[in-house]
């Protein structure tokens, strides 16, 4: 590896820390996730739910607490970069099924076959490079195991999204050259613009009854002018934001070669089911 590649790395890797582990993620209780995957795949996700579980990237512990009362997961190994790890194991000291511990998905530290079901959302297009820790999550995964994702979608055949992503390709490059306590403030300054650009049209649409038509913009989620803060600091002060078409997932998905898998594409990205 070159010095150029490993010297990205590590900036990626310090950013990603300071955004989430000393950030969004600390001591803040971010909406679970899990419950996308669940409604999508339905059958796939409760019949696949036991055994031993990773969780790559548990971030504020919503997903996690979710699995902590799940009677069919034998265990729960959870991993983050961050400081919010120290906060969790505090919370979960008292239970020997539950291990939490900082951790890398580009260099997950377990032999290989050590679990039964991985779950990873939003986290694998933040990092240096998503495919490896794609390749990662096959490794440790056991014979009929599965592993279910949520990447970013390159959304190329959606117009708002398309200008969404250029708008936020655009900020992130402004956002290289300063100190993160003025990226913070950007990012307050940008919630009521982009809700009123964004998330205002799509909720009169909603209104209007165009329900898949307004889940097409980007922040359609936005109930109020501060309510997309959070999700702007997530996305624009990020180190990197990799996307990815549908096709070019499958073609990586059957690179690694998985028994079977399912990539279902909706307006917020790729959700992604995968049996060893």
């Amino acid at each position: 590896m070159e010095y150029d590649e490993i010297n990205r790395k590590d900036v990626i890797e310090h950013k990603a820390k300071l955004v989430w582990g000393k950030d969004l993620h600390h001591k803040k209780s971010a909406p679970a996730h899990s419950p996308q995957l669940e409604a999508i795949f339905k059958d796939k996700w409760f019949d696949s739910l036991k055994g031993d579980l990773l969780e790559i990237g548990c971030g504020s512990g919503s997903d996690l607490e979710i699995f902590s009362k799940n009677k069919d997961i034998k265990s729960v190994t959870a991993i983050d970069l961050g400081e919010n790890v120290k906060e969790l194991e505090e919370i979960y000291k008292h239970r020997n099924d539950i291990n939490i511990r900082n951790g890398n998905a580009l260099s997950l530290e377990f032999d290989d076959e050590s679990f039964d079901f991985i779950y990873s959302f939003g986290v694998f297009h933040h990092t240096s490079d998503p495919i490896k820790c794609i390749k990662e999550a096959k490794r440790v995964l056991r014979k009929n195991g599965v592993i279910f994702l949520y990447l970013y979608s390159s959304h190329e055949d959606l117009l708002f999204k398309r200008i969404g992503i250029l708008f936020e390709q655009i900020i992130m490059n402004f956002f290289k050259f300063m100190p993160t306590k003025i990226q913070n403030l950007i990012c307050i300054l940008l919630g009521p613009i982009c809700w009123l650009i964004f998330s205002v049209p799509s909720r009169i649409l909603l209104f209007l009854g165009f329900k898949k038509l307004a889940r097409k913009f980007p922040f359609y989620f936005g109930t109020h002018p501060f309510s997309i803060v959070e999700d702007l600091k997530d996305r624009l002060m990020s180190p990197v934001n990799h996307r990815f078409s549908k096709t070019a997932m499958v073609e990586i998905l059957e690179s690694i070669n998985l028994s079977l898998f399912e990539i279902v594409k909706t307006s917020s990205g790729l959700y992604i089911y995968g049996k060893n």
